[in-house]
């Protein structure tokens, strides 16, 4: 058995280990097979396992999906010694102009700054201390930049793939290239005008635009515009990275927004940037199965999946029989699933639910119909932050109305009691890339629509106490759980119910 948390280097408050927890260290311990796959459902604790894990390596790297979960780290673990925590320049405050941040400043115009080299600057510094300490944690989008763009942040011998669902979506945002239209930088690339049609005539137009760019930014810099000249330099390195990557096993498309170019599947360019030869690789996750490592390229893998720690009736996951839900549903139908959300916030409208669209048009149809819509609040692609923010702070009668909060955050407690999500998650089909990996891939479609599912189910109970019921109206749920069971994981499934009325609510308050 292994000692207490805090024994092995945890802070005070960790004195012992939940159910499960230290058999799940141990397995991170096991240097065979390379590769370790996780299934922690909510409540499990998973960061104490892996934060444990890091004392018996030398050095240990921690990779998250957001800043705001480093952030949360750092605030259970930052006492530990050796821990730092690391981010993008553009976090840090240049000392030289306290107006802009380091990404601006005057070393990335090519100035030598005695601050970068000698000491003083935020951002250097603190790469400094995380080249050399026993634990960094950072995010996916840093270390791989840092990996393909730096000279990354020395060796280590243990990786852990925090939020691991979201890994090949990181690999393959780092590695595609989107050029948006509007952006004036991007006008010199004509990219209105008539564009290459196969990969290698792509190679070759990224390469003569190259060669433009650089002469624009030799100009701007003799003319000492710095932030013209930064622009440029993003620019090259978009272009840098087609020149260097693009091949037949990429896809493009072209939008009235911007020009997309990315790799059809992650898999080639994980162990360049995401891996790194690193010898132990644990993926962790509440929802991360096995078709997740296989995008990745990862072959041989032991998947561990471990209990949910939360009594099965404070998590139920409840399917009312309504209506398929499809683009080709009419006004009766539209009726129906209207009056169904209704009905379930009745009984429950003295506390605080979320209403899940998946997109904006089904939110609309909900703020303009419902009985309840006096107390539903929403958001636009703007405003998400402030709106969830105010949101968590009203009493109760409250109701957010979002097509996008499956994944990313959460909401426990009185914060959230209720879920209703009207449809089944699926993603807009029309883009080329997309219609390349589902045509490659029958499996990928349902692979993304269930990661949101059960993301979206975990959004409102977050401890062992915690409450929330979670409501399926969409009929098109019966026939995909059980098609598609085995990219699932065994907490959902055994939560899941089929009832033809609505249960009463648990409690009222």
């Amino acid at each position: 058995m292994l000692p207490a948390p805090n024994v092995m280097g945890l802070p005070p408050q960790f004195v012992q280990w939940r159910p499960n927890q230290d058999t799940a260290c141990e397995s991170m311990l096991n240097p065979k097979p390379r590769f370790l796959l996780q299934v922690c459902p909510t409540g499990f604790g998973k960061t104490v396992v892996y934060m444990a894990a890091s004392q018996f390596y030398r050095r240990t790297v921690v990779l998250t999906s957001t800043k705001g979960l480093q952030t949360q780290l750092m605030s259970e673990f930052g006492s530990m010694p050796g821990v730092v925590d690391i981010r993008g320049k553009g976090n840090y405050q240049c000392r030289l102009n306290t107006k802009i941040s380091c990404d601006s400043g005057m070393c990335a115009f090519g100035v030598r700054c005695s601050m970068k080299e000698e000491g003083g600057c935020f951002y250097y510094d603190r790469l400094r201390e995380a080249k050399a300490a026993k634990v960094v944690i950072t995010n996916y989008a840093y270390w791989m930049s840092q990996n393909e763009y730096g000279d990354g942040l020395g060796s280590f011998d243990f990786l852990v793939l925090d939020e691991a669902h979201s890994s090949p979506d990181h690999v393959i945002s780092h590695t595609s290239v989107s050029l948006r239209k509007k952006d004036p930088i991007n006008k010199l690339l004509q990219l209105n005008d008539s564009l290459p049609n196969d990969a290698e005539t792509w190679v070759d137009w990224s390469r003569s635009k190259l060669q433009e760019i650089r002469d624009h930014m030799e100009e701007a810099k003799e003319q000492r515009k710095e932030k013209k000249f930064i622009r440029l330099k993003r620019l090259c390195s978009k272009l840098d990275k087609l020149v260097e990557h693009l091949d037949s096993t990429w896809i493009w498309e072209d939008n009235p927004d911007e020009v997309i170019l990315s790799p059809i599947w992650p898999a080639p360019f994980a162990e360049e940037i995401l891996f790194m030869g690193i010898p132990k690789v644990v993926f962790t996750s509440a929802t991360v199965v096995p078709k997740t490592v296989s995008l990745l390229g990862v072959k041989g893998e032991k998947r561990e999946e471990f209990p949910h720690s939360f009594p099965l009736e404070n998590r139920p996951l409840v399917h009312l029989p309504t209506v398929r839900m499809n683009y080709k549903n009419g006004p009766m139908e539209e009726r129906l699933w209207l009056t169904k959300i209704d009905n379930i916030i009745r009984d429950r409208i003295g506390t605080k639910g979320i209403i899940h669209t998946v997109s904006y048009a089904r939110r609309n149809l909900v703020l303009a119909h419902s009985k309840y819509r006096e107390h539903m609040i929403t958001h636009d692609r703007r405003n998400t932050e402030s709106v969830v923010r105010s949101f968590k702070m009203m009493d109760a009668p409250a109701i957010l109305v979002s097509p996008s909060m499956t994944t990313g955050w959460d909401f426990p407690d009185s914060e959230c009691r209720w879920q209703i999500i009207i449809k089944l998650p699926f993603p807009d089909t029309r883009g080329k890339i997309i219609q390349a990996r589902s045509k490659r891939d029958d499996d990928f479609l349902a692979y993304l629509v269930m990661q949101q599912l059960i993301q979206a189910t975990g959004r409102g109970v977050r401890n062992e106490l915690d409450y929330c019921e979670t409501f399926l109206i969409d009929d098109n749920v019966q026939w995909f759980l059980k098609k598609y069971r085995h990219l699932s994981v065994k907490w959902f499934n055994g939560a899941y119910r089929i009832s033809n009325t609505i249960p009463k609510p648990r409690r009222t308050t």
